[in-house]
């Protein structure tokens, strides 16, 4: 497994490649620890704007690693809650990124890969991408993501996803609002990606981090006080380079 940073276009994006591909792109807690500390050092950086987020190999992720639940079973419902409430909040970090993250989506999306995938502010997908949520086979009910597609999914929808009873392919996502953008196949994938990079760097880089701030704000508190204060910084700083000779 590894996860390397390229930066390109003179350091305004940073290129995150995580290759688990040998595991179809699971995880487990300390690599999902790893891969959200890799991102947030690259947002960190004032000359980035845009991270683009690869997932090597044919599948977006596979999931969570299957080995790590053996650690889980003699525990109580509490310890193995806060497991999975820990787990969730390193995805709410990478939600929170203060620079959209762009994504293609190709292959198998399992599982916990729909909750990475709903981090990810611009995910990309082919329409053969098949996403499955096979937790209810196994006797589990799926937690954060369960949460996840119960707020994205219409009712009905939601249960037959969730209990094993239907998929979703990329095309399906799109209809959802899960991802920004489908494009026929996975060979057209890394292309469609790098014209929304290219857009997004149309785009002056502190309007797209205000732009963040105001999507996310508002979905977290529902309330426009963050959207105003962001936009206003904007109006200025528009200003003041306007007013220079």
């Amino acid at each position: 497994m590894s996860i390397t940073v390229t930066n390109d276009y003179e350091g305004r994006v940073a290129r995150v490649t995580f290759d688990n591909s040998a595991r179809g792109n699971c995880f487990d807690t300390a690599l999902l620890l790893e891969l959200t500390e890799t991102l947030e050092a690259a947002a960190d950086d004032p000359s980035c704007v845009v991270i683009r987020l690869d997932m090597a190999g044919r599948h977006f992720c596979g999931g969570w690693d299957t080995s790590a639940f053996e650690g889980l079973f003699g525990e109580s419902a509490e310890t193995v809650a806060e497991r999975l409430r820990a787990s969730d909040a390193l995805v709410d970090r990478i939600r929170r990124l203060p620079v959209p993250v762009v994504a293609g989506v190709r292959g198998k999306v399992i599982g916990f890969g729909v909750g990475l995938l709903d981090a990810v502010h611009l995910p990309v997908a082919a329409a053969d991408a098949q996403v499955s949520l096979p937790e209810a086979r196994f006797g589990f009910a799926p937690a954060g993501v369960g949460h996840l597609i119960a707020q994205a999914l219409p009712r009905a929808q939601a249960y037959a996803l969730l209990c094993g009873l239907t998929s979703a392919t990329g095309r399906r996502l799109e209809a959802w609002g899960l991802v920004s953008k489908v494009v026929p196949g996975a060979a057209e994938l890394d292309k469609a990606v790098d014209e929304v990079v290219d857009g997004l760097l149309a785009v002056p880089g502190d309007t797209l981090r205000a732009i963040v701030d105001v999507v996310e704000s508002s979905l977290r508190t529902g309330r426009p006080d963050r959207a105003y204060e962001a936009s206003a910084r904007t109006i200025v700083d528009a200003g003041h380079e306007g007013g220079e000779s």
